[in-house]
């Protein structure tokens, strides 16, 4: 009898054991076990290896429950046959089932989800090792399920905004740092365009103008580059640093022209995604670009700032007289429409 308690207890124990490690082998999330092989703990190299390819590991661990499972069993029944008889065979078979989903399932899986990070660390090692000692058969069972295998994402972009959420409502991340988090996703989804400011409000001077004769208008821009253009809007050829300018003044060389000033200035696409954009300004060491249409005109220009307005909202000094550019165009477009409607109308009335 004690025999047959024993066999029992190693069967569910087994079980229980194996099924312990499957649930934390595939709790402890990818990114936290990349963030432990950075921090060098013992074992995070190997669990690492295992969340590259879980499937290896899913076959071992799979062989060693079954055979726990199903052989343990027959010696379980073997036993209890040969003590209690035929008989009782179906109340021991009864009883082991129910052991076996109790503490050789729920509860060693509960544990092991619970200490997922702990107990990943622990057999990480033993079960590579277990690995390579049954390379033939898992090799053999990768190839038979190879089809049914799928690659998934590692995290996808709805589920760290979804995990952003849950971090806030947890207290783990402050309601700025969530914006700015789920605001990161909307870069790509935005291009130049829907950013820039328009031409119709861009301060620009034509590279011939003295800056003498335009002093007052200098004097007046709040801006600190300007955009430097030759013939027409549709052609700006550089920029111009205002501070040099001043600079020049303060010093009498009213006779010098804007062109004198110039420097390159950096031109891009009006789809250019705003992400992209971003890349650019960093990698060319620019605040400033042109934002070029389909035919090569001016559409307007959009700056680094106007990036960063999209993580952390508008930024407004003491200078600006204008909050959103695009709304003052939009409403100057707004007013010279009503303007041309009015003077039609008096046209009309007047041949009337």
């Amino acid at each position: 009898m004690t025999t047959l308690i024993i066999l029992a207890l190693a069967v569910v124990a087994g079980s229980g054991l194996f099924s312990g490690i499957e649930a934390a082998l595939f709790s402890v999330p990818h990114s936290r076990v990349l963030l432990l092989k950075e921090q060098k703990r013992k074992g995070a190299d190997a669990l690492a290896t295992i969340k590259e390819n879980p499937q290896k590991a899913i076959i071992v661990i799979v062989i060693a429950n079954n055979i726990v499972n199903i052989v343990g069993s027959i010696f379980v029944g073997v036993v209890a046959t040969n003590i209690l008889g035929d008989a009782m065979i179906g109340i021991v078979s009864a009883v082991l089932t129910f052991l076996i989903i109790i503490f050789g399932e729920i509860l060693p899986k509960t544990i092991g989800e619970n200490n997922a990070e702990k107990i990943g660390l622990l057999v990480s090692r033993p079960l590579i090792f277990a690995i390579k000692i049954l390379t033939p058969i898992v090799w053999l069972l990768e190839q038979l399920t190879k089809k049914f295998s799928i690659s998934r994402k590692l995290v996808s972009e709805e589920e760290l905004h979804m995990l952003s959420e849950l971090g806030h409502l947890e207290g783990s991340i402050e309601e700025d740092e969530r914006d700015i988090i789920q605001k990161v996703f909307t870069l790509n989804d935005m291009t130049a365009y829907d950013i820039m400011t328009p031409r119709t409000v861009i301060s620009a001077f034509q590279k011939d103008a003295v800056i003498g004769e335009i002093r007052n208008d200098i004097y007046e821009l709040n801006n600190s580059r300007i955009p430097v253009f030759e013939d027409s809007m549709d052609k700006i050829i550089g920029l111009a640093y205002r501070k040099n300018i001043l600079i020049a003044l303060a010093k009498d060389e009213d006779d010098r022209t804007i062109e004198s000033f110039m420097q390159d200035v950096l031109y891009v696409s009006e789809d250019i995604r705003v992400d992209d954009l971003l890349q650019l300004f960093l990698e060319r060491r620019e605040q400033l670009a042109i934002v070029k249409d389909e035919f090569e005109g001016t559409s307007g220009l959009v700056t680094l700032e106007d990036v960063l307005e999209q993580l952390v909202g508008e930024i407004v000094d003491e200078d600006d007289e204008v909050v959103d550019t695009r709304i003052e165009a939009k409403r100057e477009a707004d007013e010279s429409d009503l303007v041309v409607e009015a003077s039609e109308h008096l046209e009309i009335e007047e041949k009337e």
